[in-house]
Formats: C-alpha cells, sequence, structure tokens
C-alpha cells in the first residue's frame, strides 16, 4: 500500500460536489496514510502542493495532512463555478499550459543538475554549499520560493514566509572561532576543490589568522585536509609540522627584542600553520609574546609530530589479518614482553617508583596496570657500542599517550633543526629523569583520563657536563663528554642505589638533598644528544589517582 500511495496521489482528479460524501472518507484515509510515507516521498508530495518540503518527517506528515485537509473543505465548499474552474485546469494541464507552480518547475530543473552547478547556484543565491548534494538540494528548492532559477522574485503567502522564517536551514562551523562567510569573493569560491566519497561532501578549512588587527578568518579548502577544531589528525604531514617548527624559531630570535608588532605577525603565520580553537576571546590574547607561551606551543608540535608517525604507521596497509591489533601491534617492531608481578624486575620497578615520587608531587599516586620488557628493532646494535661504557643509568621518561606509537615504532627521537633552541632548557636532546614522579607529570594525566605510560631506559650517560642553570646550546657538549645533567636540589641517595647484573645502575635510593648545589631545578634531569646512546629496557603502564 506504501508504494502505490505516491501514485494515487498524484493521478487523483478534481472532486465534483456531486461526490462531497466520498471525498471526505478519501481524504480521511489519505490523512492516515500520509504517515505510512517516506520521507521523500513526503516532499514530493509537499511541493506538488507549493508547501514547505523542509523538517523532520513528523513536521512533514503534518504539513502534508493539513493540506489534505484544506483540500477536503475547499471541496466540500465548492459550488459549480468551483467544478467549472476545475475542469478548465484540468483541461489546461492536458493542453501543456502552465498550471503547475513555477516553484515545481524549479525543482525538476534543480533535481536534473549535478553537484557543482547546484554549489554554484547556492553560493550565488547566498545559500550554505555544504554537505551532500541531496542536503544543497534541499536548500534550493526552498529557496525556489523566493526566486526561481532565473532568479526572478516570486512572492510568498504569509503561512510560506512563516515556515521559510522559522525552518531557514543555516550551516555553522563547529569550533575554529568563526562562522564560514557565505559572501566570499567570487576568485576564492572558483578554487574550491571538493573531495566526495559517495554524497559526501567534505568540507575543510583554511585559517588566515592577523593577530595584530583581531582578525581571524577561515576560508574553505577540501583538498588540503584543515577542519575547524585542529587538523584532523589523519590529514597531517611532516611539511606541516617543520612549518610550524620554522615558525616557533622565529619567534624565538624576536622574544625578548620589543617588537610586539613582528610577534603578532609571526603569531597570525603559526595560527595559519596550526589551526586553534580560539573560541570568543581576543586575538592579542593570543600572541607568542613569552618563553613560556613558546615553551607551551613546541610541546604541541612535538605532540602533533609524534601523531602523524602514528597515523601512517597506522594507515599503511601491509595485507589482511586475522587480527587486526595483532597487526598494529607488528608494525610497532617492538617486542613487548609482560613481566610477572611476583619476578624481582616486577619489585625493583614498583620501589624505583614509590621511592623517587617526589613530595612536590604528592596531589596524585600511581598504580601500575602492567610492566612490558622492551626491546625495538635494530636498538640493540646500535647501542651495542656504549654497552661497555661506564655510567650507565636506569631512568625515566614520561610522554603523552598520544606520542607512544611513535615512541615505540622509531624510539625517542630528537627535535628536528627547525625548531627553536630556546624551547629546551638544555639543548635538543632527549630528557630523562631519577625522579619517577618528575617523569609522570610529563604523562599529562588528567582526573578524566588517568592512565598513563612511561620508559626505564638504559642510557650511556658516560662522563657528563653538569650545569646548574639553563643552557640553550648544551649540546656542543665540551670534549670528553657523553651527556648533560642538569643537577637538582634533590635526587635519590646513591648509597642506596642498585646495580643490575650487566653493571646498569638504577637509582631508587630514598630522595634526599644535595648539599653545597645552588640549583634552578628541583630535581636531576639527564640529557643525551645521540640516540644510539639510548635502549628501552621497560614499558611502565599506570593509572593516575588524583587526591
Amino acid at each position: 500500500m506504501a508504494r502505490r500511495f505516491p501514485m494515487l496521489l498524484n493521478t487523483l482528479p478534481p472532486i465534483p460536489a456531486a461526490s462531497q460524501d466520498t471525498s471526505l472518507s478519501l481524504s480521511l484515509t489519505l490523512c492516515k496514510m500520509a504517515n505510512q510515507l517516506k520521507v521523500e516521498e513526503l516532499r514530493t508530495q509537499l511541493a506538488q502542493r507549493c508547501l514547505s518540503t523542509t523538517g523532520t518527517k513528523p513536521t512533514l506528515v503534518r504539513r502534508l495532512e493539513a493540506g489534505l485537509r484544506k483540500e477536503k473543505k475547499q471541496q466540500t465548499t465548492g459550488t459549480d463555478g468551483d467544478a467549472s474552474a476545475n475542469k478548465k485546469r484540468q483541461m489546461d494541464s492536458e493542453n501543456g499550459d502552465s498550471s503547475v507552480p513555477r516553484k515545481i518547475k524549479a525543482i525538476e530543473k534543480l533535481r536534473g543538475m549535478g553537484i557543482r552547478q547546484l554549489r554554484e547556484l547556492a553560493a550565488h543565491r547566498g545559500v550554505s554549499e555544504a554537505g551532500s548534494k541531496k542536503k544543497i538540494l534541499e536548500r534550493l528548492c526552498e529557496d525556489s520560493e523566493n526566486q526561481d532559477l532565473q532568479e526572478i522574485p516570486q512572492g510568498k503567502s504569509s503561512q510560506e514566509e512563516n515556515e521559510s522564517k522559522n525552518e531557514k536551514i543555516v550551516t555553522v562551523t563547529k569550533k575554529g572561532a568563526a562562522v564560514l562567510d557565505q559572501w566570499l569573493p567570487d576568485h576564492i569560491k572558483a578554487h574550491y576543490h571538493v573531495l566526495q566519497l559517495g554524497d559526501e561532501i567534505y568540507d575543510a578549512m583554511l585559517n588566515q589568522t592577523n593577530v595584530g588587527d583581531n582578525n581571524n578568518k577561515f576560508y574553505v579548502i577540501q583538498v588540503l585536509g584543515y577542519n575547524a577544531d585542529k587538523l584532523p589528525l589523519g590529514k597531517l604531514s611532516k611539511s606541516t609540522i617543520l612549518k610550524g617548527y620554522d615558525v616557533l624559531k622565529r619567534i624565538a630570535d624576536v622574544i625578548g627584542k620589543s617588537n610586539r608588532k613582528k610577534l603578532e605577525e609571526l603569531s597570525g603565520e603559526f595560527y595559519t600553520v596550526i589551526p586553534h580553537d580560539f573560541g570568543f576571546r581576543k586575538m592579542r590574547e593570543f600572541v607568542i609574546d613569552s618563553p613560556q607561551k613558546l615553551k607551551h606551543k613546541l610541546e604541541m608540535v612535538e605532540a602533533l609530530a609524534e601523531i602523524e608517525v602514528a597515523t601512517k604507521l597506522l594507515k599503511d596497509d601491509t595485507g589482511i589479518e586475522d587480527d587486526p591489533l595483532y597487526s598494529h601491534y607488528r608494525r610497532l617492531h617492538c617486542e613487548l614482553t609482560p613481566i610477572g608481578v611476583d619476578s624481582e624486575e616486577f619489585h625493583m620497578i614498583a620501589k624505583y617508583m614509590q621511592n623517587t615520587h617526589a613530595k612536590s608531587h604528592s596531589n596524585y599516586d600511581v598504580d601500575i596496570v602492567q610492566i612490558f620488557r622492551a626491546s625495538r628493532e635494530g636498538e640493540p646494535e646500535r647501542f651495542k657500542k656504549f654497552s661497555s661504557t661506564k655510567n650507565r643509568m636506569l631512568l625515566w621518561h614520561g610522554s603523552r599517550l598520544t606520542n607512544w606509537t611513535g615512541i615505540l615504532s622509531q624510539g625517542l627521537r630528537i627535535a628536528p633543526p627547525e625548531a627553536p633552541v630556546t624551547g629546551y632548557m638544555f639543548g635538543k636532546g632527549v630528557y630523562f629523569a631519577d625522579m619517577f614522579s618528575k617523569s609522570a607529570n610529563y604523562c599529562y594525566a588528567t582526573h578524566a583520563a588517568k592512565p598513563g605510560v612511561l620508559l626505564l631506559c638504559e642510557v650511556a650517560l658516560g662522563d657528563m657536563a653538569e650545569l646548574l642553570n639553563a643552557k640553550y646550546d648544551a649540546d656542543k657538549l665540551p670534549e670528553g663528554k657523553l651527556s648533560t645533567k642538569g643537577v637538582g636540589g634533590t635526587a635519590p641517595d646513591l648509597s642506596e642505589a642498585h646495580a643490575l647484573e650487566d653493571g646498569v645502575v638504577v637509582p631508587l635510593g630514598k630522595p634526599k638533598e644535595q648539599l653545597g648545589h645552588q640549583a634552578a631545578l628541583l630535581y636531576n634531569e639527564y640529557i643525551v644528544y645521540n640516540v644510539d646512546q639510548i635502549r628501552m629496557r621497560y614499558v611502565i603502564q599506570v593509572n593516575f589517582n588524583f587526591k
């Protein structure tokens, strides 16, 4: 019945006054059956009656039922003159005259257009051109109440005008600070590139930020894959990351030179490369004008670099696997072996964690979820030349969850040349700690996101250059030195350190103050500038419990 009903509505002839009782019964039946129609069928019937075709299915059903009742009323109160007029309209229709409303003709023309033509027409009319062909067609059909395809203005009834006001579809950009301007210049529209998968059109954003003039604009472009929330993680590229580093490096060169205008210009360039969510705050609040803000943005770009590695790794298709999870694990090229909770290794690591949890980090404690023995492919061979180096220690390294696919698959890495040196207290290197909680803080866990992951690495430190204060070019080591030690005011008691069978020292003693040091750091930091001096030993999965 539902499939035949649209044909019944389309072919039903005008009912003469002599059969009013029959028309009453039939109209009531049609009202009941309207609810059985599909959305597209409902919209077809509404369009043929010059009624709005927008809204949800319940709205469409109510609108069609109201239209049918109106037809019923006209039929029951008709006169011989009405019947004569109906007959004349029927004859005109048979003769090909345009008794069909102009809107119906407009809809027929719209349905025959391609997606590109529809988007161009929508842009010309000031109607949103985002979304699928179906969505654009709906907006243009609604707009045809005002004008036909040749842009000839048409009048509206008060009822249609009210419906148009109430149901006007407005597409806005979620986050990304700005609602897309529908009156973008034609020369920009001419360069749109649309990524289409089936009927879905994937819109994305280019961001142009001028913090000096408090100006933040977005332009639609589909090829580059940007969106308003930030960069889509699957679309990150290495070149984008390096551009972000490069802009931060130029900002670092200007900070401290009292050149506000240049900082505003460079900040705008950075936010164009790496889109941000500014909300409704003033753009001047986001000028990168201090070492602290620079470091924060540097950490963000580092995280994006790790995500770029992860998405590329997981996107690579190495063939169909029976177990997708095991397939992803194999692509890490890092063997992870669980350690039993009753083993000596487990107890040693648990003691190291407990003893070196600093009092200044007492706002949380940590539960061990699992400990894995780690062996990254090729790393033992590269470390071999340092395996007999004196002063090898088992040290902590913490990082965000987003970074671990990149770390496990490619190892700990040093910032690229494009990164500013001022973002690193002791130069560009890989940083470690002998205090568990110092590294745990770099997991950036929260009350809502409690899981964290840390590494215990064997680090070949050799002779160290000991520093009490920041030195951004510390990577230029003095002759004979293999690493840098940022000396902290508190450190594990080395008299309680534990030595492994292979000579690696585990500084698991309880913390004590280091007398005679006027250090800028609370706790020690160890930095190496050659990744071959690092060998992963353990991966520790934990949960943070905030107090």
